[in-house]
């Protein structure tokens, strides 16, 4: 419904309305030593169009005889204004047409495009929603997951409440009118897939079940502010593996879906604008390299209690924060944000004890409920629509 709200908005009426003055305007300027002759209004001060309106009111009409000059001595005088009206008329007509032309193609222009949307909306794929162009539908991205906040977190690691992250109107990251919505995939979904990140995604390629499936360019320790400049391993689904860049792996190979997850490093590094401002710019690196691959933000996974209510800096606020941050940079069409805590994390959306070893990092056993969250929140969009 917003849809069509906005292609009515763009029927040029204002057109029609121009049109319309300048017609009366124009039959107002010829009839004023005929017709109207005996109008008596200031011509200087009024437009020629109040001509034809003062007309109406006293009964003169245009097209044909008024209603005050039906005498007989009046008669002589409409015989030989008939010509004149007849001239006028036509002018008017031909004006009219002419003046009118460019709304008649937009209109006509208008219902092609009307028809255009209506026949994508009845093809549009089971997992493809419309919605407004300044917000993602319920269920095209994951919501970030909230935690209890204990009051620990560093002001200097957070940025203001007010802060905004993502006002883009067009390019990369501006949201659409069409959006997919997450689903279940099987594990062959992964075949190319690249996962980036740090020592969690290291954990995720030796223990998780991806492993046979996807590629991953991973480093421990690393850190959204330094990805791009240090040699990560790279490991492929043949299990082949290498040191190389981000740069040299996305200009030499083509994937289908990238998958991003960084910012436990950073969580005592900067603020979280200067955090989502050099994420924005690796993923701008990204579809720079990679222009037609699904992205995906992975939010931040959360640490335990006994870490986040004694740490000021590695602690859920500041996590929260920064999830929200980058879950901006997520347009609903290409690029979606996805978190996988509601599957380790306890209803304060603290990282469950039992699956981590240290507070932070998930043990060998628990990286299946990764797993489960990447197969459980995907999108597949229909390789031959645009």
């Amino acid at each position: 419904m917003d849809l069509f709200r906005q292609l009515w908005k763009r029927i040029p009426l204002i057109i029609i309305l121009v049109a319309t003055s300048l017609l009366f305007t124009l039959i107002g300027w010829s009839g004023r030593n005929t017709i109207y002759g005996s109008q008596s209004i200031d011509l200087k001060r009024q437009p020629y169009l109040t001509l034809f309106f003062e007309g109406l009111h006293e009964g003169v009409y245009p097209w044909g005889q008024s209603a005050s000059t039906s005498d007989e001595e009046e008669a002589g005088e409409l015989e030989e204004n008939k010509a004149h009206q007849s001239v006028l008329y036509h002018i008017a007509r031909s004006q009219m047409e002419i003046i009118l032309r460019p709304a008649q193609e937009a209109c006509a222009q208008l219902l092609e495009e009307r028809e255009r949307i209506l026949e994508e909306l009845e093809n549009l794929p089971e997992n493809a929603v419309m919605g407004s162009p300044d917000e993602i539908p319920e269920g095209v991205c994951n919501p970030v997951m909230q935690a209890e906040d204990y009051g620990v977190a560093g002001v200097g690691f957070l940025s203001p409440d007010d802060t905004e992250y993502n006002t883009d109107t067009e390019g990369i990251f501006a949201k659409t009118g069409l959006y997919y919505k997450l689903q279940a995939v099987n594990m062959d979904y992964f075949d190319d897939a690249l996962f980036i990140g740090d020592s969690r995604t290291v954990g995720l390629c030796e223990y998780g079940g991806l492993g046979d499936n996807a590629s991953f360019l991973a480093r421990e320790s690393i850190n959204v502010y330094n990805v791009q400049d240090l040699n990560l391993k790279f490991s492929d689904p043949d299990g082949d593996s290498w040191d190389s860049t981000v740069d040299e792996i996305l200009s030499e190979r083509k994937f289908g879906k990238i998958y991003v997850n960084l910012g436990v490093n950073e969580l005592g590094i900067g603020t979280t604008y200067m955090y989502y401002e050099k994420y924005r710019d690796l993923l701008t690196k990204i579809r720079e390299y990679q222009p037609d691959a699904i992205i995906y933000i992975q939010g931040i996974m959360h640490v335990s209690k006994a870490k986040s209510e004694s740490d000021s800096c590695r602690n859920n606020t500041v996590i929260v924060q920064r999830n929200t941050a980058i879950s901006t940079l997520a347009n609903g069409r290409d690029i979606f944000y996805i978190d996988m805590n509601p599957y380790v994390c306890d209803e304060s959306g603290d990282l469950i004890a039992d699956l981590s070893g240290d507070g932070i990092h998930l043990k060998a056993s628990a990286y299946g409920n990764w797993d489960r969250s990447l197969m459980e929140n995907a999108v597949v969009i229909d390789s031959n629509r645009e």
